[in-house]
């Protein structure tokens, strides 16, 4: 091998990242892929990685280094990848992203400017809505909630979501669709959402539907007020149930 050839090489191993401080805690309650993906961006924050010097190992070796599968490795860097962390080159392998997110998360701050007082500004129809509580009876958070059995409405018992495999499939999704899931959209929903839902109703519920007729929205609330909107005419009177869900007469307001 020519002494040109041998300096390149040389060059070449020195330019790979090697992540020697990542310490992986295999009894932890934090996952191995969220551990090994803090940590590298960790690393990648606090280092200085310029010219040839940011190049990362690929996910075979780095997963035989740290003595875990690559599966693990690949969900680490897809999340690198998707937050601006890492980027590929094809045929020549992974290197850290320049410049790198945090660049573009810090800004001067403004010069402070006198406080001028306006008298809040209130709309007829909030004005006009029947239901005067206010303040903490609707902070409804974990701090309001107690342990056992809660039947209070809208608090779902988060306690038994299943993290791991919305992280894996949240994970997967990114990595076949990026930066297209950051476009807009049709205003009915994601599409492959929808024909998912209509598969759903036919093969599980009996109902025959098609995704045209499927509508994805925000919550309950959003799909009261649509349906108010679709069905209810200005000063009809609307009959609903007392006691009852409590924020439904604000889309019949």
């Amino acid at each position: 091998m020519s002494r040109t050839k041998l300096l390149l090489k040389k060059r070449r191993r020195r330019s790979i990242i090697g992540f020697e401080m990542i310490r992986l805690d295999r009894f932890a309650a934090e996952p191995l892929h969220d551990q090994l993906y803090r940590q590298i961006r960790d690393e990648l924050r606090s280092g200085s990685f310029t010219g040839d010097a940011c190049r990362v190992p690929s996910s075979r070796i780095l997963a035989v280094d740290l003595g875990i599968s690559r599966l693990t490795v690949n969900l680490a860097f897809s999340k690198l990848h998707a937050e601006g962390y890492l980027r590929s080159k094809p045929r020549s392998g992974t290197f850290v992203a320049h410049p790198l997110p945090e660049t573009f998360l810090t800004a001067d701050k403004p010069e402070a400017l006198p406080q001028i007082e306006h008298r809040p500004r209130i709309s007829g129809r909030v004005r006009a809505i029947p239901d005067h509580r206010e303040g903490k009876q609707f902070d409804l958070g974990a701090l309001d909630a107690g342990a056992g059995v809660s039947l209070v409405p809208g608090l779902p018992a988060v306690d038994e979501f299943p993290i791991d495999i919305w992280e894996r499939l949240r994970s997967q999704v990114l990595a076949q669709k990026g930066a297209h899931l950051l476009r807009h959209a049709s205003s009915r929903g994601d599409v492959d959402l929808r024909k998912a839902v209509a598969t759903y109703l036919c093969d599980f519920r009996g109902a025959r539907c098609h995704p045209d007729q499927i509508l994805i929205v925000g919550g309950m609330q959003q799909a009261m007020l649509i349906s108010a909107m679709a069905l209810v005419d200005s000063g009809e009177p609307v009959w609903i149930e007392d006691p009852g869900f409590h924020r439904a007469r604000r889309g019949f307001v």
